[in-house]
């Protein structure tokens, strides 16, 4: 950072402009070309030019190339699919023998973390740089008998929410982090914990209402956000958006809130209908919705509570004020009492 800092003050240009300029269009960590027929077959070639002469005399790539451009594209073209899939297959061979093993050895461990930490600090900063991206990751050792110390990249702000929001050092929350790891506590933590009935209804209400969120973004039935409402969920729901939420378990009906429809085991029932999709939000047609509206009023009318009275909100009642007494005749009488009594 103190690089930047002195080529934007050197050259006059803002931090932002010159990091951008400095990781512009690349990644700093190189990665392997896909392999391809062609540089296997110069590659071949250049062997067997080479075969038999000393060090001194030998071939080199870009020489043999020049010189036996035409030759080779003449060459390269008369090859069969096959023959050219084969020099792919060999160039991937040689790759992989290329490969360097990483010994079983403290510190051959340390030195392959500390180089490949090193290459994706560059990255991270090339990326946070180039794509305006702001974020953090954590290294540390998997078990005592690793010896690397925790490794962290942290930008600008993300050191700023860790200190602000985590409150904590970015430092002291690796440690945090390599003591939960290496004290074993990770493996006293079920992941498979059932979860409070509260906590299942909750997620119940979250599912139901985002995807009727949904479907009236994707259906441009409305623009504002409209609350799932269950007490009137006919008339308020269905009748008036022409939306329907097919398939709510037929044990279960009618629909209602989550946390009447009964214990644990009912409600796992209707949180794994919404998670599969069986139980969704569906888009009622014209007739269906007549028909619907048709029902509702038969049931109704046959004492099933399919409409819900709304609330009668209480009337307030005004106290009357005390009496307002009236300064001008008071004061029109005092003043003619003074005149007779003068």
């Amino acid at each position: 950072m103190d690089e930047v800092q002195g080529l934007a003050k050197k050259h006059g240009r803002s931090e932002r402009w010159t990091r951008r300029q400095l990781y512009l269009g690349g990644k700093t960590v190189r990665r392997q070309r896909t392999p391809n027929a062609w540089n296997g077959f110069v590659r071949q070639r250049l062997n067997d030019i080479n075969e038999g002469l000393s060090h001194g005399d030998r071939w080199k790539l870009t020489e043999f190339i020049e010189a036996h451009n035409e030759t080779l594209k003449h060459d390269y073209g008369k090859l069969t699919a096959a023959q050219k899939n084969a020099y792919v297959i060999e160039i991937m061979k040689r790759r992989i023998e290329k490969q360097k093993i990483v010994r079983d050895n403290p510190k051959a461990m340390q030195r392959d973390m500390l180089t490949s930490f090193a290459a994706m600090d560059q990255e991270w900063t090339a990326l946070c740089s180039r794509l305006g991206i702001e974020g953090f990751c954590i290294a540390v050792r998997g078990g005592v008998e690793d010896l690397s110390g925790p490794k962290l990249f942290f930008s600008e702000k993300a050191e700023k929410f860790a200190r602000t929001i985590l409150d904590s050092e970015p430092q002291r929350l690796a440690l945090k982090l390599e003591a939960f790891v290496v004290s074993g506590l990770d493996a006293d933590v079920s992941t498979t914990q059932p979860r409070s009935l509260n906590k299942l209804i909750s997620e119940c209400r979250t599912h139901i209402q985002d995807e009727l969120d949904y479907i009236l973004r994707e259906k441009k039935i409305t623009d504002h956000k409209i609350t799932m409402n269950y007490a009137n969920y006919e008339r308020s729901i269905v009748e008036r958006y022409g939306i329907t939420l097919q398939g709510w378990p037929s044990a279960l009906l009618p629909v209602r809130n989550p946390s009447g429809v009964g214990g644990r085991e009912q409600v796992g029932t209707l949180l794994d209908a919404l998670i599969k999709k069986s139980c969704t939000w569906t888009t009622l047609t014209e007739d269906e919705l007549r028909q619907r509206m048709t029902s509702n009023r038969e049931r109704h009318a046959n004492g099933e509570a399919v409409y819900k009275p709304r609330k009668k909100h209480a009337t307030k009642t005004t106290a009357k004020s005390a009496a307002v007494v009236n300064s001008d005749t008071n004061d029109s009488s005092s003043s003619s009492s003074d005149s007779e009594d003068e």
